[in-house]
């Protein structure tokens, strides 16, 4: 009886005692920025960064229809900026003899990050993970233009082995790109948030891009498939979009970037301006587009 009295006194004071909680863990910071400014005339961007998850938010002042389309690249050994820079010029030819071989030799000789397509007043982020080494900023446009650019356009990125604290932005849905026994598609939710980070990854064995741009009312996935048959055959009919373009620049298959665009609610168009590097076919003509709404 005594015993139990003693224990019962016990139990009673542990209770009494306020329980112990571990201290709450600090969420990790967010991934450090690198701030990219492009004009008519070119761009600025720092020569240097730490490894790790890194954002890059692009701004511009273009006065083009386009905007800016920067991008991030990595070198393969032996590749050269002359090599990538005459390839990549290449690869926006009209004749499928030079661009199909073009986008193949960019596949072997460089991984193709991502990047932002971004408009005036509306900057656009994407975020990757950096290892140590060296790296390449470019603006995809300079290279549409003929003469197209030169290894010049290329700004050096140097990444340190110093690692920096940081996480990517955690994505409010996934856009996915591909294969199908259709062919060639996109992935993803019929409605995403306005403002939410998407993640968005190649599946495909070939590079491809995201471009995400307002429709017209009304417009139907027919009409999407129309435009791009037309495009494939050298006809620009009536264009069903109705707005300025954001989005990412190519990946290589199986790399993925976060982006953060300013979309504002209406409805888009998911397309791709990316050939078929088996054929030279555009992929929209494949039938790669999505239609969804931004809330």
């Amino acid at each position: 009886m005594r015993q139990r009295k003693i224990l019962g006194l016990v139990a009673a004071a542990l209770l009494a005692v306020p329980a112990f909680s571990a201290p709450a863990m600090a969420a990790p910071p967010a991934a450090p920025v690198i701030d990219i400014k492009a004009d008519d005339d070119g761009f600025t961007a720092p020569a240097s960064s730490t490894s790790g998850p890194t954002s890059f938010r692009v701004t511009t002042t273009a006065t083009g229809d386009l905007g800016s389309m920067m991008g991030l690249v990595r070198l393969r050994p032996g590749a050269t900026p002359a090599g990538f820079a005459d390839h990549l010029g290449k690869v926006f030819s009209d004749d499928p003899r030079i661009a199909v071989p073009a986008g193949r030799a960019l596949m072997a000789e460089a991984e193709l990050l991502g990047g932002a397509q971004s408009q005036p007043g509306r900057p656009t982020t994407f975020t990757t993970t950096l290892r140590p080494g060296t790296y390449y900023l470019l603006n995809y446009l300079d290279f549409e233009t003929q003469p197209p650019a030169g290894p010049e356009a290329l700004r050096t990125l140097t990444v340190t082995h110093e690692r920096h604290a940081g996480r990517a932005p955690k994505p409010g849905a996934v856009v996915g790109m591909s294969p199908t026994a259709a062919g060639p598609r996109f992935h993803l939710p019929p409605r995403i948030r306005a403002g939410a980070p998407l993640l968005v990854t190649n599946h495909l064995d070939q590079v491809n891009e995201a471009i995400f741009v307002p429709v017209r009312p009304g417009t139907t996935e027919a009409d999407l498939h129309k435009f791009f048959e037309g495009v494939q055959n050298g006809q620009w009919g009536p264009s069903p979009f109705a707005g300025a373009p954001l989005g990412t620049p190519p990946l290589t298959p199986g790399r993925s970037v976060v982006l953060q665009m300013p979309l504002t609610p209406g409805r888009y168009a998911v397309i791709t301006w990316v050939i078929d590097l088996t054929d030279g076919v555009r992929l929209g003509a494949k039938g790669m587009y999505s239609l969804i709404t931004v809330m």
